[in-house]
């Protein structure tokens, strides 16, 4: 998993970040709705895969208590640097598991901008669980997947049933269509996933 980024962030191929930019108006609107569910409530979140932490900054600059993790060394380097966040802010760790990557617990968001959609589906099942161990009981998930058309850019793409076979134990609650300037379809999509009541 890391070495394919590695090289592409040492040889400064990270078409990625771009795609980020482009869908942060329907992040900024998702987290509008995330931030009014909570008030006065906890705001501790985990940017997953945060590469070089533009979205970790966004939620910190917006009152989360945010981390990033990430298993590229030279991405989490220049997201230290890059951002003016303290380096506690950033975890070189594996999302296959979070659980053992020193990030703690009790997170009530997670941000997946693409993450998710670069796994097989064993991986994707790691991933799931060990968010939901370190997720709170009310926990919110937004994950966004290029759709299942981006191996052709050099990813697998994930469906919305590739994301509900993973996330046994919680429920799609929201999703918006991931739309480029001009308002034609793309592939893709944001998803949020909510916790299901335990028992």
């Amino acid at each position: 998993m890391g070495i394919g980024y590695a090289t592409a962030y040492r040889t400064g191929i990270i078409p990625w970040e771009r795609a980020g930019r482009t869908g942060l108006p329907v992040l900024e609107r998702l987290l509008d709705s995330e931030e009014l569910a909570r008030p006065e409530g906890r705001r501790r979140a985990i940017d997953l895969g945060c590469g070089r932490g533009a979205h970790t900054k966004l939620l910190v600059d917006r009152g989360w208590d945010a981390i990033g993790v990430d298993d590229v060394r030279q991405a989490v380097d220049v997201a230290v640097r890059r951002n003016g966040l303290d380096d506690a802010r950033f975890v070189i760790g594996d999302v296959r598991h979070l659980p053992h990557s020193g990030v703690g617990t009790g997170f009530d968001l997670f941000l997946d901008v693409g993450c998710f959609q670069g796994l097989d589906a064993p991986d994707r099942a790691l991933m799931a669980d060990g968010i939901t161990t370190l997720a709170q009981t009310d926990a919110t998930l937004l994950l966004h997947t290029a759709g299942p058309r981006s191996w052709l850019r050099g990813g697998r793409g994930a469906t919305r049933a590739d994301v509900e076979r993973a996330f046994t134990g919680w429920s799609i609650t929201g999703q918006v269509v991931a739309l480029p300037e001009g308002g034609a379809q793309r592939d893709g999509a944001w998803y949020r996933l909510t916790r299901d009541p335990v028992d």
